[in-house]
């Protein structure tokens, strides 16, 4: 089956407002320097009134920017990224700082991180409790695993903006490390998005390379994530890949066991199985990217308030697909 290519020009054509027009125009081939500047004041005014408590720009501003930053026609690529930056930077202002005097010292930081996601992960969600304990149903679990390719197919391209930031050759040289796993290494048809689309597929769904989310939430959470890998201040960045990539061996474990008892071969539930590890975050390789920055004081507060963000946009996400989950036998 011929997806539907995630093209930007495509998708704003189907929006059909004023707004989207405005942004198309900006990414035409003869766009000029005006349709651009003309996009950007767009979408700087809609991302204002948006956190200003107005719902509908919220919606429209959050689906516009999730056409600027994961569409995939390269053509495009810098002046959507552009436009995409010139968002980021004003959601930022309107973010709350983390209040911090004086660095910690790295156990008073580890312990914190430790706290933070201890409470406020995705693992203490009704959502995740009820998967673990096996009590999804196959159709439910369709719905968990639609919406867990939503977070995964495209992470790798994430990642790789991460990399770009980090100017050190080591640190670089870590982080490739990670993503040429991420990748199968030397066998491309083991990437885990390859191995995520092998359980979808077992549980009746087909993987979307070009799929796109409808869902605000979700929306909101995959925008959250490309601002944080791609912000130059490394921090933000980090955080979230910290906790999205560091610390899921636990989740992953639990779900392995949880789709064996739902009837899914080993096979199958590959995916998850690569992932279960007894090594934790701070033995991995990639936590020398962290603890080289924690003595400094402006990276803990970044860091920190990345983490925050995080974890309060993942939680209305995940209240969503709980919802989702709710509404289907």
């Amino acid at each position: 089956m011929m997806n539907t290519p995630n093209f930007s020009l495509h998708r704003l054509q189907g929006l059909d407002t004023s707004n989207a027009r405005t942004v198309a125009k900006a990414l035409a081939l003869d766009a000029s320097p005006i349709h651009i500047e003309a996009a950007a004041k767009t979408l700087y005014q809609l991302t204002e009134s948006a956190h200003q408590g107005n719902a509908s720009a919220c919606t429209e501003y959050q689906q516009l920017l999730y056409i600027l930053s994961l569409s995939d026609d390269v053509a495009t690529s810098t002046t959507r990224r552009w436009l995409s930056n010139t968002v980021h930077r004003l959601e930022e202002r309107f973010m709350p700082s983390v209040e911090l005097p004086a660095p910690l010292s790295e156990e008073d930081f580890q312990a914190r991180l430790e706290q933070e996601i201890s409470s406020l992960s995705r693992e203490k969600h009704p959502m995740s409790q009820y998967v673990f304990g096996g009590h999804a149903s196959r159709a439910q679990l369709q719905v968990f695993l639609q919406h867990q390719w939503f977070r995964t197919f495209r992470l790798y391209r994430e990642a790789a903006d991460l990399l770009v930031n980090l100017t050190d050759i080591d640190e670089a040289a870590a982080l490739s490390r990670y993503l040429y796993g991420e990748l199968g290494e030397e066998d491309e048809t083991r990437s885990h998005p390859r191995l995520l689309a092998k359980l979808l597929n077992a549980v009746g769904l087909e993987e979307d390379f070009q799929a796109i989310s409808t869902m605000p939430e979700e929306i909101a959470y995959l925008n959250n994530r490309v601002r944080c890998f791609r912000n130059p201040d490394v921090g933000w960045g980090l955080a979230v890949f910290y906790v999205t990539e560091l610390v899921v061996p636990g989740n992953h474990e639990k779900l392995y066991h949880a789709l064996l008892q739902a009837g899914l071969s080993e096979d199958a539930a590959e995916y998850y199985k690569i992932h279960v590890s007894l090594v934790p975050p701070r033995a991995k390789r990639e936590w020398q990217l962290i603890s080289k920055r924690i003595p400094d004081r402006a990276f803990q507060k970044s860091f920190l308030a990345s983490l925050s963000q995080h974890f309060a946009i993942e939680k209305a996400y995940y209240d969503a697909v709980w919802e989702e989950m709710q509404n289907v036998e």
